[in-house]
């Protein structure tokens, strides 16, 4: 292994973070920054609007000219509270329906309840093929 002497450049520069998938998997988990390092831990409490079906990620393929899957959302993890106390509750779809699953209770939730700005962690799946 060569060793490369590296120049020290004292400038700003501005750039661009990107990636790609090169294969996509059947179960997709997408962690949304809910907590904030800023002086102190903060949690954030930004409304997040995500689809709840045909999540298109072809912006995001490696490879743009193949067809890539869709996705639907399956389930949601939800923290309310803040950063030192709090609790979860679960939005999963079950058959068609979605319920909201919070410790000992289960109760039916309308689509229109699923979005919203204590969603932590959302999962999806890959669509069948038609």
């Amino acid at each position: 292994m060569k060793s490369q002497r590296v120049k020290i450049v004292k400038n700003v520069r501005k750039c661009t973070k990107q990636f790609s998938i090169e294969r996509f998997p059947p179960i997709l988990v997408l962690h949304l920054k809910r907590f904030s390092e800023v002086r102190y831990r903060t949690k954030l409490s930004t409304k997040v609007d995500f689809p709840i079906e045909n999540l298109d990620l072809s912006d995001l393929s490696s490879q743009p000219n193949l067809s890539t899957p869709k996705y639907d959302l399956v389930g949601v993890s939800n923290h309310s509270g803040n950063t030192f106390s709090g609790h979860y509750i679960a939005y999963c779809k079950v058959g068609s329906r979605w319920h909201r699953f919070s410790d000992s209770s289960v109760s039916s939730i309308s689509r229109t309840d699923i979005v919203s700005s204590e969603a932590y962690v959302l999962f999806y799946e890959r669509q069948k093929p038609r």
